[in-house]
């Protein structure tokens, strides 16, 4: 027969001291796809809301970085906790060839879709061939 065990934690202040440790930064599970006219990005970002999630493209690099939510505020006793709060974060070397005035992002479902249009110049087109 197993031991009961109290949920009342040991010694609260040691527990509540532990919550403000740093959070570790997870490094999210990426697809990069590429069509004609622009780049697809899909981002793994469980457990971030789309209002936590912020991406940047500046000078050929994206960044991607999102919190996590956070424990209950006021009013709240942690008896036990095992969730690990932190953050996301990624970056990447993009090419020159972005339209960054044409990026667009949404989430769904905990991912995060990023299309990164090519400028229409580097795009590639047929040559016409004609005859003399």
């Amino acid at each position: 027969m197993s031991e009961a065990r109290s949920l009342e934690p040991r010694d609260k202040q040691e527990l509540a001291s532990e919550r403000t440790r740093p959070g570790p930064v997870f490094r999210p599970d990426v697809d990069i796809l590429e069509r004609a006219e622009d780049y697809v990005v899909f981002a793994d970002l469980p457990g971030a809301g789309e209002d936590a999630v912020d991406v940047r493209l500046e000078r050929g690099r994206l960044t991607i970085d999102a919190g996590l939510g956070t424990l209950p505020g006021e009013g709240w006793t942690p008896l036990h906790t095992e969730y690990r709060m932190g953050s996301y974060h990624r970056e990447f070397q993009v090419s020159e060839d972005i339209d960054a005035d044409g990026v667009s992002a949404k989430m769904r479902n905990g991912v995060l879709e990023l299309h990164l249009p090519k400028s229409p110049e580097r795009r590639p087109r047929a040559i016409p061939i004609r005859s003399d």
